[in-house]
């Protein structure tokens, strides 16, 4: 990573008191260049000095850094997969009263944590059971999680969502949707920095103890040395037999094969193993 590269993680990681310095070389060389490039800036180096003397220019590029894009069922096949296989395990087995607990980490506007309650939703229905569902949707970024708290999207990000899901469980309202107050009822949106050295899961869920874990599209972001202490902390926080979702683009690392099933061939599902620590 170029020198002025590093000096402006750097710069973000102090401004903040968040770790910038974790994320990929390319994503925060790409990042950079593209706002050099909409200043019309010679260079990096010029870059670095606006970025400290201009007022709004640290929050411009923590946006463009936390890669911020969702839409409702993102990848449905693995959507599918949950639906078919995993979801019907996971209700299933909670008796009345029972308690379902997931997390959808980096959620962005919360679009991922909605499509999971939907699921849940249909499951139990389904099945005709009523566990206590609790999902905590977690982003380090305040004014996403206000958007997911407001629970109103515009149409373009329901591409993933069913004629019968759109009357269900969407108000039109104005130029978009509202979400319904029963899947809003299972979501908890609170702040949480994945890669906060001093905590492993969102401390609103006191333990952790998650049944279902999806972080898809975060982890490919980060250095080799980020992805595996972000990945030792999602594994902890997992229940044994939990259900863990990542993206396309991402792999259990090495020293955790022995100790999360693949689930399908596809689809990037996979359970944790009942017996062994990492």
């Amino acid at each position: 990573m170029g020198e002025p590269v590093v000096e402006i993680l750097s710069f973000l990681t102090d401004y903040f008191g968040e770790d910038f310095q974790s994320y990929s070389q390319s994503l925060a060389e790409k990042r950079i260049a593209e706002r050099v490039k909409q200043l019309r800036l010679p260079g990096q180096t010029e870059y670095h000095q606006f970025l400290r003397h201009d007022p709004g220019e640290p929050a411009c590029l923590a946006r463009m850094l936390r890669i911020r894009f969702s839409s409702f069922f993102r990848d449905p096949l693995q959507f599918e997969l949950l639906r078919s296989q995993i979801m019907t395990s996971l209700s299933s087995t909670q008796s009345q009263g029972g308690f379902l607990r997931c997390w959808s980490a980096a959620c962005a506007g919360g679009e991922e944590a909605c499509s999971l309650a939907i699921v849940i939703d249909e499951t139990m229905q389904l099945l005709e059971v009523c566990p206590t569902v609790q999902i905590f949707a977690t982003d380090v970024a305040e004014d996403a999680l206000e958007i997911g708290r407001a629970g109103y999207y515009a149409p373009g990000s329901l591409g993933g969502v069913t004629l019968r899901q759109l009357g269900a469980y969407f108000t039109p309202e104005g130029s978009g949707y509202r979400v319904s107050p029963k899947i809003l009822s299972m979501i908890s949106y609170c702040r949480h920095d994945l890669l906060d050295p001093n905590t492993y899961a969102p401390p609103e869920s006191l333990f952790g103890g998650f049944d279902l874990i999806s972080c898809r599209n975060f982890l490919m972001y980060l250095d080799p040395q980020a992805y595996l202490r972000v990945f030792d902390n999602l594994f902890r926080a997992l229940n044994p037999g939990g259900v863990l979702l990542l993206g396309k683009a991402e792999a259990v690392p090495d020293r955790y094969h022995a100790h999360l099933a693949r689930i399908f061939e596809c689809g990037n599902l996979y359970r944790k193993l009942q017996t062994g620590r990492a």
